[in-house]
């Protein structure tokens, strides 16, 4: 199947990956796959300053991959920039971990469901998300987090003052 349908997210993460990819170890097929499921799960839903949602989950990705290669452990590696960019599905869309793990694998369907807020059959603030990672030492998943967090506040100006 053809994953190539581009847009200006995708086209801007590509080209950061590729970039950074100096000893090509990135399997861009399976990042455009990811990048084609989290727009179609994501669908229409949109951010508060109007763009698509899915936007939100390929800028987390530019920023980790663009941080964590400058880290000395290449943190940057296929199955995370493929979580990072699903991190957000199981809690905002109906895509199951059970399907994330079919489609890719099992190991990035767990760290998806690690970056869920989603616990118990309750949403739980982000901050307690990384009091539960934190302690375990997933420092992959806490810098997907963080980043997560990092793009939340770098487009703040679209939430109300009261958020």
């Amino acid at each position: 199947m053809d994953y190539s349908e581009s847009c200006k997210y995708s086209i801007r993460l590509i080209a950061k990956l590729k970039s950074l990819d100096t000893k090509n170890v990135l399997d861009f097929n399976l990042i455009n796959k990811a990048i084609y499921y989290a727009k179609k799960y994501h669908g229409s839903q949109l951010r508060k300053s109007g763009e698509p949602f899915y936007s939100h989950p390929l800028e987390v990705a530019y920023l980790f991959a663009e941080y964590t290669a400058k880290e000395e452990v290449q943190y940057y590696t296929t199955d995370l920039i493929i979580t990072a960019i699903m991190h957000d599905t199981i809690e905002d869309t109906s895509l199951t971990k059970e399907m994330i793990s079919q489609v890719f694998n099992e190991s990035i369907a767990s760290k998806v469901e690690d970056l869920t807020r989603i616990k118990v059959n309750k949403k739980i603030p982000a901050g307690e998300t990384l009091e539960l990672v934190y302690p375990q030492n997933k420092k992959d998943i806490l810098y997907i987090k963080l980043f997560d967090r990092l793009h939340n506040i770098q487009t703040i100006k679209s939430q109300s003052p009261e958020k």
